[in-house]
């Protein structure tokens, strides 16, 4: 059944006072990522300080473990949830209000464009769980790829080389 373009599914009744917060292996204690936070939030989702020089934003990045390569442009009102997570080739573009939303591994190869509001996303919730347990898996984006405008990659996505992602990929599966 749709509406407006949506799909909708049943699924079990959902009981999330019974959720359990997942344990994330190698990420950081919470003063680390409060800090990591703080600069996001000013440095990198700021519309005015998201407008100091990329090279600054990558010192930044390295400094809270992410691995940047040369070159990079990051436009303001850029959100990423867990630079300890992240790796980014050389001459790569991360386009404005996108949002790398990764609880594991997202690799950004090099010359790559991230267009303005791309979402890549590494987690999910199973929907057919009643404790809407939690999932997470990496997410490749090759050497030399255009993800357009406003798509979505989800997790698990692996994106070959040199290609241009021109529709928003979409699951079927709530399989973790």
């Amino acid at each position: 059944m749709s509406d407006k373009g949506l799909s909708f599914r049943p699924i079990a009744n959902l009981e999330l006072d019974r959720f359990e917060r997942p344990e994330i292996p190698g990420a950081p204690g919470f003063a680390r990522r409060a800090a990591w936070y703080l600069v996001n939030a000013m440095f990198f989702q700021g519309a005015v300080l998201g407008l100091v020089p990329g090279g600054l934003k990558c010192a930044l990045l390295r400094g809270f473990g992410a691995r940047v390569g040369r070159g990079i442009t990051i436009k303001p009102r850029v959100s990423i949830k867990s630079p300890w997570f992240l790796e980014i080739g050389d001459h790569s573009w991360i386009g404005e209000c996108a949002w790398i939303d990764n609880h594991t591994a997202v690799r950004i190869g090099s010359n790559v464009c991230i267009s303005q509001g791309v979402y890549i996303f590494t987690g999910n919730h199973d929907w057919s769980d009643p404790k809407f347990a939690f999932f997470c898996k990496p997410v490749e984006i090759g050497d030399g790829v255009w993800v357009t405008a406003f798509q979505r990659i989800p997790p698990g996505t692996v994106v070959p080389p040199n290609v241009a992602v021109l529709t928003a990929a979409t699951t079927t599966s709530n399989e973790p």
